[in-house]
């Protein structure tokens, strides 16, 4: 925009002129839709906090996998976002419906029907045979945003922390034993003390220690007075591992929250003057940013309005503190391309699109037409 300005600008002048150029720009829509991704970081509002054991969980596929010699061909993992439990099955079989039976097998019947079902766009998971299952179980199902990975971010880690490991023991010379090895080291991770919980998952979800060869399960509970019955120790017992438990567990939760505050305020603080620009209005004083002030230009979804030329030639930067409403015309950007062509020549924004509604703070459903294969 600022170089079509100036070479406008070299020859002819009028009152309004920055604003007509920006207006003519963007609506050029081969320019629009031919431009790459823009590479700035956005707001990070934090990341989501679980209130209880198993209220969210979330689940993702390593795939694909060398063939075993049980047959399995990819790993499902399965975390808790409270306590970071991990659950972890072998496969052969991928398709949706044997993701639900897996879920049923693994979560539902140790833990119960979870609030929340965190994952990825997987078709799998984005299947009607899984949201219909999500459905039974009175779970909402919640998909990251497309190309945002850092949105189920514990699950991500959760399973490079599984690769690497399974990776150190595999001793096959095919890599056909590393089911057997995942599911034994998921015992080891459970029981490795959280950095952000200050506790191992296993302690958080069990009440106690497993047991090892190194410690047993009661070395740190206090053991009944010698002359008590075996019923009045088992009850003391109990109360004082309830009780340590629920101390661990108030802990841990507190732990999270300033942890994953720590983590958002610190990317915020590493944003840009230009991604700073993006914080919404309502999270700029909890954000503790200096927002700079100054005219700007409205969404390009919303139409141009006039605004001032800086002093440098740096673009000028667009706010979207008012971020989206129901009825704005967006572009969809699509990473993926038809066969054949090539992503450096591709037009990757599609649209404009009307917002249909709001879904989530940062996710928009959009008013696509019939049969267009979005």
């Amino acid at each position: 925009m600022v170089r079509t300005y100036h070479r406008v600008r070299a020859d002819y002048y009028w009152i309004g002129l920055y604003a007509d150029t920006i207006k003519h720009v963007e609506s050029c829509e081969d320019c629009s839709t031919s431009k790459s991704k823009p590479h700035l970081q956005g707001y990070s509002p934090g990341n989501l906090v679980s209130e209880r054991l198993f209220r969210i969980v979330s689940l993702d596929f390593v795939i694909p996998l060398p063939k075993t010699t049980r047959g399995n061909t990819a790993l499902l993992l399965f975390q808790d976002h409270f306590t970071g439990f991990v659950i972890a099955k072998a496969m052969s079989e991928t398709g949706a419906l044997e993701v639900a039976k897996v879920f049923e097998q693994c979560v539902f019947r140790r833990f119960g029907a979870p609030s929340l079902i965190r994952h990825d766009r997987d078709p799998r998971f984005m299947s009607e045979v899984f949201q219909k299952f999500s459905e039974m179980m009175q779970s909402r199902s919640r998909a990251t945003l497309s190309y945002r990975p850092q949105a189920n971010g514990q699950q991500e880690r959760s399973v490079k922390a599984m690769i690497q490991t399974v990776r150190a023991y595999v001793k096959d010379p095919l890599q056909a034993d590393w089911d057997d090895i995942a599911e034994k080291l998921v015992h080891a991770i459970n029981n490795s003390r959280d950095s952000t919980r200050r506790e191992t998952p296993f302690y958080l979800v069990h009440g106690w220690d497993a047991r090892s060869t190194l410690k047993a399960m009661t070395e740190s509970v206090k053991q009944g007075h010698r002359g008590q019955s075996d019923s009045t120790g088992a009850k003391e017992w109990r109360r004082e591992s309830n009780r340590q438990r629920e101390v661990a567990l108030r802990l841990a939760a507190e732990f999270q929250l300033k942890e994953k505050a720590r983590r958002a305020k610190e990317h915020n603080e590493a944003l840009s003057r230009v991604e700073r620009r993006a914080i919404p209005i309502q999270d700029q004083h909890s954000a503790e940013l200096p927002i700079s002030e100054g005219p700007s230009a409205e969404l390009p979804t919303s139409g141009a309005t006039s605004a001032e030329l800086p002093d440098s030639d740096e673009p000028s930067v667009e706010s979207t503190q008012s971020l989206f409403k129901e009825g704005d015309q967006v572009w969809l950007f699509m990473e993926r391309v038809k066969s054949g062509l090539t992503k450096k020549l591709a037009h990757r924004w599609h649209g404009p699109f009307r917002i249909k509604k709001n879904v989530e703070e940062f996710a928009y459903e959009l008013e696509l037409p019939d049969k267009s294969g979005y």
